[in-house]
This record gives structure tokens, sequence and C-alpha cells, in this order.
């Protein structure tokens, strides 16, 4: 029975161990069996698209080693493939990994770089994003930071359910990464006729879902009701601010909950507003009614004051922007490096400057020291004179 007893707490002491634990133990023994470092330094890159294989690059800018002291990285979880280690010209640099493919492998180990030059390791993460009714997703977790670079055809993402419009941008930066990024394998708004008094107007809508029942009431409050069906349902509505004023309030209730209360209100983004329109993003969890209730004109006023401010505040940091000077390169092109040697030219102009203005005085030190010795010299001698004559003058009166 004691021994039975025993063999339970072991288990339970072995399965509470953290997978973490045996991890390190693993990354601990690589380092010190290739005498190596591990890299902390670097710069991750997510290249996503419309298809589920993402491209990681791992840009390591600073440093210079061999193979007698490699550095190791870690691979991004997930399954990988298709590994390529170069510099920013393309050349190829010696690597190695943990086990006996890359497929299997945990850490990559680096052989050699050069410090003039950004090295940069790709690869593959195969079936990384996930599409599910329309909708790509994944969940990024990194103790580092993650560029994520998007590409042309995608305009619309979303980073923890809040959307960010990407039409004008290539990428947003994730620091320390921990979001669920989504975005629509199709960005093609549907369209709902909406009737109003002798009127109907039309209000857009992106989901991964579907809608129904949807009507306003209009008068003195604005509200639009519609229904849901979908468990997890993203939305992007385009609504005529000619009908419903923002600043909105979002609420999701039972399909027989008629009364709004504050608990039933829910998260929601205004964004890309306009002298029309504004578009408004939210999530609903479960089957229900979505009810947006519109602003009143002082309120709607103020909000147009807010986006105002904002305008001008960006106009403000532009101007200071290129007052700065030039935008940084992106790490890992060439145009880093040049920057970086002419960074490193400026530098060695301004040593040899300071090294001349040490000269010039040191030389006047040495000029100075040479005059004093002159004067002291002929005051000296002019004192010694006026001995040696006291001298004369004296032996001549004896």
């Amino acid at each position: 029975m004691e021994k039975k007893f025993l063999f339970i707490i072991f288990s339970i002491v072995l399965i509470s161990i953290s997978p973490q634990v045996f991890a390190q133990d693993d990354l601990d023994s690589l380092l010190a069996e290739k005498n190596a470092v591990l890299i902390e330094q670097q710069e991750i890159i997510f290249e996503v698209g419309k298809y589920s294989d993402v491209q990681v690059k791992h840009v390591i800018e600073t440093g210079a080693w061999s193979e007698n002291r490699p550095r190791v990285i870690e691979v991004i979880s997930g399954a990988h493939s298709n590994l390529t280690v170069v510099d920013e010209d393309g050349d190829k640099l010696n690597f190695s990994y943990d086990a006996e493919t890359f497929e299997e492998s945990k850490y990559i180990i680096l052989n050699q770089k050069l410090g003039n030059y950004d090295l940069i390791v790709e690869y593959t993460l195969d079936n990384f994003m996930e599409l599910d009714y329309g909708l790509w997703t994944k969940e990024l977790k990194s103790g580092s930071d993650i560029t994520v670079m998007i590409e042309d055809d995608i305009e619309l993402i979303f980073a923890n359910s809040r959307p960010i419009d990407v039409s004008e941008a290539k990428g947003i930066n994730c620091i320390g990464c921990n979001m669920v990024l989504e975005y629509f394998d199709t960005e093609k708004f549907s369209s709902k006729e909406i009737p109003f008094s002798n009127d109907k107007f039309t209000i857009d809508f992106l989901s991964n879902g579907k809608i129904s029942e949807m009507e306003f009431i209009g008068g003195g409050a604005q509200l639009l009701n519609f229904d849901v069906i979908s468990e997890d349902q993203l939305f992007v509505l385009k609504i005529p601010l000619e009908y419903l004023l923002n600043p909105f309030e979002v609420y999701f209730t039972e399909n027989d909950d008629i009364d709004l209360d504050q608990v039933d209100k829910i998260r929601k983004t205004e964004f890309s507003q306009d002298e029309t329109h504004v578009n408004v993003s939210f999530r609903t969890f479960g089957e229900g009614t979505v009810s947006i209730v519109g602003a009143t004109p002082e309120e709607h006023q103020k909000k147009l004051d807010q986006i105002e401010n904002i305008k001008a505040r960006e106009v403000k940091n532009e101007v200071e922007e290129k007052e700065k000077g030039l935008a940084l390169p992106i790490p890992g092109t060439k145009a880093a490096s040049e920057l970086a040697e002419k960074s490193g030219q400026m530098n060695e102009e301004e040593m040899v400057n300071k090294l001349s203005f040490a000269d010039d005085l040191k030389k006047g030190q040495v000029e100075n020291s040479e005059d004093n010795a002159m004067i002291l010299a002929i005051i000296v001698g002019v004192i010694i004179a006026g001995i040696i004559g006291g001298v004369i003058f004296k032996l001549k009166k004896n």
C-alpha cells in the first residue's frame, strides 16, 4: 500500500512538471555541447496572406562570430520547413540544427556571421493560418516583438478583435506579442436595404456569419436592430451618418429581451469615418439580438471635434518627422547596412576632427612651452649679465 501511494505521488510530480523545464534542459545541454550562445536580440518578421503557410524571418543585425563560438535561435512553434540562412546580399552562411532534420528541430545553430552584414534566417510555418467560415485566424504568442507584414490584397486586419486599416501600411508591430490575428478571405461587403418612413437606405456589412431581421427605429431615438445565430461572429458595419449619428453604443441581448442594460453593452470600435459614413466593428458570441444606439446631435458634434483634433496632431507629427530627417530602413536590407556604414564613416570623420583639434591643442602647448622657455632664457641672461657687469664694475672700482 505504501509503495502504491509513493508511486501515485511520484506520478503526480512528473505530470505537474512543466514541459518548459525539459525544454530549458535541452537548450542548456545544446549550448554546453556546442559552446554556443543563445541569441536574444533579433527581429522576427511574419509574412502573412490569404493562405495557410507563413514565411518567418529572423534578422540578426549586431555581432560577428565563427564556428568556435556559434549562436543559437529558437524556431517558432509549429510545423516548419524550407530553412535558409543568408546574409543581406543573399550569400549562404554555414548552419546546422539540433535534430536529424530541420522539420524535427527546435533550434537553429548559426556557425558564422560577418560583422558588417545582417544575418537572415528564413523558413516556412506550414499550415499556420486557419480558415474558418471565410475568416483567417491564428493566435500569436512570443516573448519577443513580432513585425507582421501583410499582403497587398489585405486591407483590414483584426488584432484581438480590434480592426486595423492596413490599406496604406505594409504591416504592424506586435510588441511582446500576444494577440489573435484575423482577416477576411474576401473583403467584399454585403448590403441590406432598410425601410424607413417613406424612404429606405442601405447598410453595408462584412461578417463571417449571417444576419437577419434588420430594422431601424428613427425619430427621437435612433436604433438599429438585427439578429445573429453564429456562435462566434465578427462584424464590420458601414453606417450612414444621415440616419444614425455616432458615437454608438452596441448591446447584445437574448432574442426575447427588449431591455438594454449596461451589462448587455459590448465592446465596439469605430473607424474610417468620413463626412457621410462611419465603420463600426464588434464581436458576438452565440445567438441573440444586436442593438446599435445612435448619439444625440450634441454628442455627435463632440465626436467630430475629437476627430479634428486627432487629425491636427497627426499632421503636426508628420511635419516634425519630416524635419527630423529620413526614416530608418527595414533591417535585413542593403540600405540598412549602407546607412550603418555611412554612420560609421561620419563617426570616423568626427573622430579625426577631434584628434586634429587635440593635435592642434598639443602643438599649441608645445609652441607655448618653447616661447616660455625663450622668455625665461632671456630673463636669466639679463640677470647673469647684470651680475657680471656688477662684478666687473666692482673690480674696476677696487
